[in-house]
């Protein structure tokens, strides 16, 4: 089988679980349904597993994309969107302004602001060598290690209702977004898309070594800082709205570079894809674990990536 066909068959996967997704939850709603809505199940439809469904695909893709940019430019097999510290701050700045009271719906603005600093931190940190791998990821175990601990003491002088808030914006939720807020996400992701795979080939270039990238004419410091740049800033802006998610950005590109192999045009769509995949079936099974009750989606990711980590790992032939 084709690379094509394989992302066609990956597309069709993710529309089938979406559209499994928004028949999955408390209230009455089955597809023969779709012919003759009531205003009850309009409402469960339109205005909650719609915007659920939408926001765990697309952040889904958010950390697909991410997760494969950063194991490609780190060559680190563990890499994901957050090995470099800004989940970390982007978890500090939301807890910080759950604290200082800000309304629930600037609370974006402090996680993206925050995952910023994190991001000008580890450039500062490894400035002189920082095309490096190994310079980058101990900038960014120290700024994680900085905001982690930050973190924990926004926890500990806050009061019982506002760390209740803090420690479930800490699990991940795909349950607060508004339509406004959905169409940021895609339009950020879209963009990001574009600009990351225009460099596709010197990404690919990349997975066989910075000597054979350098051969070939590519400048391999300016590739890891742009890449880096826009994946962060992408990454921020997925945490911002749905908080911290793991795993997803860590075995999906194991995933797809299983499938589609080494090839960055392939690759990063597969692992967006595959993302999706993950993220809305995740957000399925944290409706029914619990029948009236919805688990926040970031526990539920993590014991589904677990799993499939071990499986990667251990099961087959590793990379």
């Amino acid at each position: 089988m084709n690379k094509n066909k394989k992302i066609l068959i990956l597309g069709l996967i993710s529309l089938l679980v979406c559209a499994i997704d928004l028949f999955i939850g408390v209230g009455e709603l089955v597809p023969r349904d779709l012919l003759s809505l009531n205003d009850l199940q309009r409402t469960i439809l339109f205005k909650i597993r719609m915007p659920e469904m939408a926001t765990a695909l697309i952040v889904g893709m958010i950390l697909g994309l991410a997760g494969a940019c950063m194991q490609t430019i780190l060559d680190n097999p563990l890499a994901s969107p957050f090995t470099l510290g800004v989940s970390s701050a982007a978890g500090f700045g939301a807890s910080l302004f759950l604290l200082l009271g800000i309304s629930i719906n600037l609370i974006a603005f402090g996680a993206i602001g925050f995952a910023l600093i994190a991001i000008i931190f580890v450039y500062i940190i490894s400035r002189r060598n920082f095309a490096h791998t190994s310079s980058m990821i101990l900038a960014g175990i120290a700024v994680k290690f900085f905001f982690d601990s930050l973190t924990s003491l926004m926890q500990y002088i806050s009061t019982d209702e506002t760390l209740s808030s803090i420690v479930f914006w800490l699990f991940g939720s795909v349950s607060n977004t508004n339509p406004k807020q959905i169409a940021i996400l895609f339009a950020s992701f879209i963009l990001t898309f574009i600009l990351i795979i225009k460099d596709s080939h010197k990404l690919t270039s990349l997975r066989f070594g910075e000597d054979r990238a350098k051969s070939l004419g590519v400048d391999v410091k300016r590739v890891k800082i742009k890449t880096f740049m826009i994946v962060s800033i992408l990454s921020s802006i997925g945490v911002s709205f749905a908080g911290v998610i793991g795993f997803i950005g860590v075995i999906a590109p194991h995933l797809a570079r299983k499938i589609l192999g080494e090839d960055q045009r392939y690759y990063l769509i597969g692992s967006s894809l595959i993302g999706a995949i993950l993220l809305v079936f995740s957000s399925g099974l944290s409706k029914i674990v619990k029948p009236g009750a919805i688990l926040p989606i970031g526990i539920i990711a993590s014991l589904v990536g677990l799993p499939l980590i071990f499986i990667f790992f251990f099961g087959g032939k590793n990379d």
